[in-house]
């Protein structure tokens, strides 16, 4: 009897150990992923200047919530990319990019443009209920750029519209209508970029640590 109740312990001991370092692979088969500042090309941005940088703040946490991924955060990146002169947001190539992916030590580069975010006239003319009517337009493409070989492996454009009369926006821009049109137009447009992301298969690229 204690000879069975011994076997019966130790392959409880084995079975936790295996649950235990499977847990812990799983944990470590995530690819480090970092996010580059997005480019701001918006000809009708030019009353908040912000947008690309709060983009990419938002691409940050939105993507550490996946779970696909572990995500570098702002301090993170920026102090490495302080420590090695790098300045970079938007379009890079291939070489670059299997550079910065052996700084950072991360197996994908999350990059992209913010093309449109501005209000824009879709009114016609003649005093009818359209005319002088505005939309506010938010634009964003993203790619994933695997580090190993500096290639997209995902890339997506999204837009999202609003009227602008909906939310109250200032002649210039600034503090509380900044934020709330952000959220109502850019925020789903980077929600639907995320969503699309999660339910893309990718093969994690080994990357060794930054030195």
């Amino acid at each position: 009897m204690r000879q069975v109740r011994s076997i019966g312990i130790i392959l409880t001991g084995i079975a936790l150990t295996v649950l235990m370092g499977t847990g812990m692979a799983s944990a470590q088969a995530k690819p480090k992923l970092a996010v580059l500042e997005f480019k701001n090309k918006a000809d009708n941005q030019w009353w908040w200047h912000g947008v690309a940088e709060a983009a990419q703040d938002v691409f940050i946490t939105e993507l550490g919530k996946l779970g696909k991924f572990t995500v570098l955060d702002r301090e993170q990146l920026e102090e490495i990319m302080q420590a090695n002169n790098l300045t970079l947001s938007g379009d890079i190539d291939a070489k670059a990019a299997v550079r910065i992916g052996k700084l950072l030590g991360v197996n994908y580069l999350l990059t992209g443009s913010v093309t449109e975010y501005g209000n824009k006239n879709i009114g016609g003319t003649g005093g009818g209920l359209s005319a002088g009517k505005k939309e506010f337009v938010a634009t964003m493409n993203a790619q994933l750029i695997d580090t190993k070989t500096g290639k997209a492996v995902w890339s997506r454009a999204e837009t999202n519209k609003t009227d602008s009369t909906k939310v109250s926006v200032g002649g210039f821009g600034g503090g509380v209508d900044d934020n709330r049109m952000f959220d109502k137009v850019m925020k789903p447009v980077i929600a639907n970029l995320v969503n699309n992301l999660k339910t893309t298969n990718l093969v994690r690229t080994p990357r060794s640590e930054p030195q």
